[in-house]
Protein backbone atom coordinates (compact mmCIF):
# COMPACT_ATOMS: atom_id res chain seq x y z
CA UNK A 1 0.00 0.00 0.00
CA UNK A 2 1.55 3.34 -1.00
CA UNK A 3 2.37 6.03 1.50
CA UNK A 4 0.41 8.45 -0.66
CA UNK A 5 -1.25 8.53 -4.07
CA UNK A 6 -1.04 11.34 -6.59
CA UNK A 7 -4.28 13.28 -6.92
CA UNK A 8 -5.49 16.68 -8.13
CA UNK A 9 -4.80 18.28 -4.75
CA UNK A 10 -1.07 17.94 -5.49
CA UNK A 11 -1.29 19.63 -8.91
CA UNK A 12 0.70 22.89 -8.74
CA UNK A 13 -0.26 23.91 -12.26
CA UNK A 14 3.28 23.57 -13.63
CA UNK A 15 3.63 20.33 -15.58
CA UNK A 16 7.39 19.95 -15.12
CA UNK A 17 7.07 20.42 -11.35
CA UNK A 18 4.14 17.99 -11.23
CA UNK A 19 6.23 15.42 -13.11
CA UNK A 20 9.08 15.81 -10.64
CA UNK A 21 6.71 15.64 -7.67
CA UNK A 22 5.32 12.39 -9.11
CA UNK A 23 8.84 10.98 -9.39
CA UNK A 24 9.51 11.89 -5.75
CA UNK A 25 6.21 10.30 -4.74
CA UNK A 26 7.05 7.12 -6.66
CA UNK A 27 10.37 6.79 -4.82
CA UNK A 28 8.73 7.50 -1.47
CA UNK A 29 6.14 4.82 -2.19
CA UNK A 30 8.86 2.35 -3.18
CA UNK A 31 10.70 2.99 0.09
CA UNK A 32 7.47 2.68 2.06
CA UNK A 33 6.39 -0.54 0.35
CA UNK A 34 9.78 -2.21 0.70
CA UNK A 35 10.13 -1.12 4.33
CA UNK A 36 6.72 -2.66 5.00
CA UNK A 37 8.07 -6.02 3.83
CA UNK A 38 11.09 -5.67 6.09
CA UNK A 39 13.58 -5.04 3.32
CA UNK A 40 16.88 -3.54 4.44
CA UNK A 41 20.44 -3.43 3.15
CA UNK A 42 22.05 -2.00 0.06
CA UNK A 43 18.87 -1.97 -2.02
CA UNK A 44 17.07 0.19 0.53
CA UNK A 45 20.04 2.51 0.88
CA UNK A 46 20.11 2.82 -2.92
CA UNK A 47 16.44 3.87 -2.93
CA UNK A 48 17.03 6.46 -0.21
CA UNK A 49 20.04 7.77 -2.15
CA UNK A 50 17.97 7.92 -5.34
CA UNK A 51 15.30 9.90 -3.50
CA UNK A 52 17.98 12.29 -2.26
CA UNK A 53 19.34 12.83 -5.79
CA UNK A 54 15.90 13.38 -7.31
CA UNK A 55 14.92 15.74 -4.50
CA UNK A 56 18.07 17.85 -4.82
CA UNK A 57 17.53 18.10 -8.59
CA UNK A 58 13.87 18.96 -8.06
CA UNK A 59 14.61 21.70 -5.55
CA UNK A 60 17.16 23.18 -7.97
CA UNK A 61 14.64 23.05 -10.84
CA UNK A 62 11.84 24.44 -8.68
CA UNK A 63 13.99 27.35 -7.51
CA UNK A 64 14.98 28.09 -11.13
CA UNK A 65 11.30 28.06 -12.13
CA UNK A 66 10.40 30.42 -9.28
CA UNK A 67 13.20 32.77 -10.30
CA UNK A 68 11.97 32.70 -13.92
CA UNK A 69 8.50 33.88 -12.87
CA UNK A 70 9.86 36.39 -10.34
CA UNK A 71 8.18 34.57 -7.44
CA UNK A 72 8.36 36.89 -4.43
CA UNK A 73 8.74 34.02 -1.95
CA UNK A 74 11.86 32.50 -3.52
CA UNK A 75 14.25 33.39 -0.69
CA UNK A 76 12.05 31.85 2.00
CA UNK A 77 11.33 28.84 -0.21
CA UNK A 78 15.08 28.23 -0.57
CA UNK A 79 15.41 28.26 3.22
CA UNK A 80 12.60 25.72 3.52
CA UNK A 81 14.32 23.51 0.93
CA UNK A 82 17.61 23.72 2.84
CA UNK A 83 15.85 22.73 6.06
CA UNK A 84 14.11 19.79 4.38
CA UNK A 85 17.38 18.60 2.86
CA UNK A 86 19.10 18.78 6.27
CA UNK A 87 16.33 16.74 7.90
CA UNK A 88 16.35 14.27 5.01
CA UNK A 89 20.13 13.95 5.26
CA UNK A 90 19.93 13.23 8.98
CA UNK A 91 17.37 10.48 8.35
CA UNK A 92 19.44 9.06 5.47
CA UNK A 93 22.55 8.97 7.66
CA UNK A 94 20.61 6.99 10.27
CA UNK A 95 19.33 4.57 7.63
CA UNK A 96 22.86 4.03 6.29
CA UNK A 97 24.23 3.53 9.82
CA UNK A 98 21.51 0.93 10.46
CA UNK A 99 22.30 -0.99 7.27
CA UNK A 100 19.22 0.12 5.36
CA UNK A 101 16.66 -0.30 8.11
CA UNK A 102 14.02 2.39 7.64
CA UNK A 103 12.53 3.66 10.90
CA UNK A 104 8.83 4.62 11.02
CA UNK A 105 9.83 8.21 11.76
CA UNK A 106 11.39 8.51 8.32
CA UNK A 107 8.19 7.35 6.65
CA UNK A 108 6.17 9.86 8.70
CA UNK A 109 8.65 12.58 7.73
CA UNK A 110 8.21 11.71 4.03
CA UNK A 111 4.43 11.85 4.17
CA UNK A 112 4.33 15.09 6.13
CA UNK A 113 6.96 16.60 3.85
CA UNK A 114 5.07 15.75 0.70
CA UNK A 115 1.69 16.79 2.04
CA UNK A 116 2.71 20.01 3.76
CA UNK A 117 5.29 21.11 1.24
CA UNK A 118 3.40 20.53 -1.99
CA UNK A 119 -0.13 21.28 -0.77
CA UNK A 120 0.97 24.27 1.27
CA UNK A 121 4.29 25.80 0.31
CA UNK A 122 4.52 24.85 -3.39
CA UNK A 123 0.96 25.97 -4.13
CA UNK A 124 2.11 29.53 -3.47
CA UNK A 125 4.00 29.60 -6.78
CA UNK A 126 1.21 27.88 -8.68
CA UNK A 127 -0.09 29.98 -11.57
CA UNK A 128 -3.52 28.42 -10.90
CA UNK A 129 -3.57 29.37 -7.20
CA UNK A 130 -5.98 32.33 -7.67
CA UNK A 131 -8.38 29.96 -9.45
CA UNK A 132 -8.10 27.35 -6.67
CA UNK A 133 -8.72 30.02 -4.01
CA UNK A 134 -11.80 31.29 -5.88
CA UNK A 135 -13.14 27.78 -6.55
Amino acid sequence: MPIMNWDASLDVGVESMNDEHKQILDLMNAIHDRAATGETGASMIALVDALARVTIEHFRDEEAYMASVNFAGLASHKLIHADLLKKFSDHADTIRANEGEVPPGFLMFLKLWLTAHIKGIDMKYSPTMPLKMAG
